[in-house]
């Protein structure tokens, strides 16, 4: 069994560092409701303790930092109606050695167009709009030799964090990525056996390529979590995703994203590969499970936490992506053109995206348009800006009567949206 890094927090412990947490100048000033808002938030998300830094999950930056701050005063803004890119995720590379059964990506060109000087400015641009968290994805992001020199440019303003697969990781190159500032990693790993992983990755070794990784990251302390996409075959077999879980938990992973199934890249339109209703209950089970249960990873799971149960969909609300081309998108997976930094700033491109994006919604947004999305017939996405607006004038993102749990809670000013 490895040694999971930091400590995981129950009972006094953790009720002594949630003091901590609302006694943060930012809480302290917030009204009532708002705090109780974050109270109910908090209460669904694992505590780790990594040196003084308290940990929670993969979308929120550790406390106490800068960033976190900086987090806090993003959700408060949103909460207020105020769009604003808390998130927002980089490709910096459309090539991988993968092949991936869900890639979200496959549909879009392999040409890589940003280059360093690009990245820099964006992530300047981001950060001074109030992004806190800066994912650095592909592709496979490891195979930029400037990768490092990409997370060094994010200032303590915002947390670095890096999905991979581990490919051709060493050492060597940990070391320098943690050096350059990276905070936590996220690596993909699908399954405990590494035949039925390499199948669903389409390369042989990927398995072993990952755990390799771990195992690397977790000694030198890095917060370590996976990337989990469970096809329906799995959900549907509770004693094997448990059995999974199990694995997740005997590699002392701090961590895990419970990513099913998106209708989006390879699966746009495979409607049978989105879960059951039956299906979503079960992994809205692992998240309670994960959260509450010693030694298994915290757990972050998009069929929770995107749903009216929690925060819903913040793609191009609270969300952003940019792909390796420079296009600009609601979400990794929402396959809408919404501009591109090599012809207009982003925050340029944000105040569009804002005009349309004005509240969370309630379902997965890419789920909602794929069908449309599939009916553009487009060679290559995202889709025009055109076709786009085409698209969400059809599909509007959220619902104008209802919003999210979390939402609610905090009193979103869903009337003055509406006007």
């Amino acid at each position: 069994m490895a040694v999971r890094v930091g400590k995981q927090l129950f009972g006094l412990s953790r009720l002594k560092e949630l003091v901590k947490m609302s006694l943060n100048k930012k809480m302290l000033q917030l009204p009532l409701h708002k705090k109780l808002g974050f109270a109910f938030a908090i209460s669904k998300m694992k505590f780790t303790k990594v040196g003084d830094k308290l940990y929670t999950n993969t979308f929120t930056p550790f406390y106490p930092s800068l960033a976190y701050d900086r987090y806090l005063d993003g959700v408060i803004k949103t909460s207020n109606g105020i769009a604003t890119p808390i998130i927002t995720n980089f490709a910096v590379t459309a090539k991988c050695p993968c092949n991936c059964w869900h890639c979200s990506f496959s549909d879009r060109t392999k040409k890589d167009q940003l280059t360093l000087k690009n990245l820099k400015q964006a992530i300047s641009e981001v950060q001074d709009m109030g992004t806190s968290i800066i994912g650095i994805t592909g592709g496979e992001p490891l195979l930029r030799s400037d990768l490092e020199e990409i997370i060094a440019s994010i200032d303590e303003r915002s947390m670095p964090i890096m999905f991979t697969t581990g490919y051709n990781l060493t050492k060597e190159r940990v070391t320098k990525l943690i050096e350059a500032g990276l905070k936590m990693v996220i690596i993909s790993v699908d399954h405990y056996d590494a035949e039925k992983h390499d199948k669903g990755r389409g390369k042989e070794g990927m398995h072993a390529t990952a755990l390799k990784a771990i195992k690397l990251f977790q000694e030198q302390n890095l917060y370590t979590a996976v990337s989990f996409v469970p096809n329906k075959a799995i959900v549907s077999d509770k004693e094997e995703l448990y059995k999974i879980l199990d694995f997740f938990k005997d590699l002392g992973l701090n961590d895990m994203r419970l990513t099913s199934p998106i209708l989006s890249g390879q699966l746009t339109a495979k409607l049978d590969e989105k879960l059951t209703e039956e299906n979503v209950k079960t992994v809205q089970e692992v998240q309670e499970f994960c959260s509450k249960t010693k030694d298994y990873p915290g757990a972050f799971v998009y069929d929770y936490f995107e749903s009216d149960k929690m925060y819903g969909c913040g793609a191009g609300f609270h969300y952003i992506f940019i792909d390796s081309s420079g296009n600009v998108c609601p979400c990794d997976f929402a396959m809408l053109g919404m501009g591109n930094i090599r012809e207009k700033s982003i925050t340029e491109i944000w105040g569009e995206v804002s005009k349309h994006f004005k509240a969370p919604g309630c379902k997965c947004y890419a789920n909602v348009i794929s069908k449309s999305i599939e009916e553009k017939n487009a060679e290559l996405m995202p889709l025009s800006t055109a076709d786009s607006l085409d698209i969400i004038k059809k599909h509007p993102p959220f619902d104008k009567e209802k919003l999210p749990e979390f939402y609610k809670r905090m009193k979103f000013p869903i009337e003055e949206i509406n006007r």
